[in-house]
C-alpha cells in the first residue's frame, strides 16, 4: 500500500471566492463520510477564485485504486445536500 494524492476541484455554482469558513466545512464534511475502506490519511483544501483546490491522499494499493475511493468518496459528500457542499459540482484531475 502507498498514500497517493488524489487532486480534486469543486467549483462554486454561484461563482465568488469561498471564504476560509466554507473550505473547513467541505474538509469536514470529507471527514464525516470518509468510511474506513476509503483509507483517508490527510486532506490539504485551500480556496480559490470560485472553487475550492482539495487534494485527498488516500492509501491504496494504486492510483487507479486512489480514483476510485476518492470518487466514492465524493460522490457521497456531494449527494448528502449538506448546506457546506450544496451547490459544488467537482472534477477529478490527476497529479504528476
Amino acid at each position: 500500500m502507498q498514500v497517493v494524492p488524489v487532486h480534486l476541484t469543486l467549483m462554486t455554482g454561484g461563482g465568488g471566492t469561498p471564504s476560509e469558513g466554507q473550505v473547513h466545512v467541505l474538509v469536514d464534511a470529507l471527514w464525516a463520510h470518509a468510511a474506513p475502506e476509503v483509507a483517508l490519511e490527510h486532506v490539504r483544501a485551500w480556496a480559490g477564485t470560485s472553487r475550492v483546490e482539495v487534494v485527498l491522499f488516500v492509501r491504496a494499493t494504486g492510483t487507479d485504486t486512489a480514483y476510485v475511493k476518492a470518487q466514492r468518496l465524493l460522490a457521497a459528500v456531494l449527494a448528502s445536500g449538506g448546506t457546506g457542499v450544496h451547490g459544488y459540482s467537482a472534477t477529478l484531475t490527476a497529479d504528476g
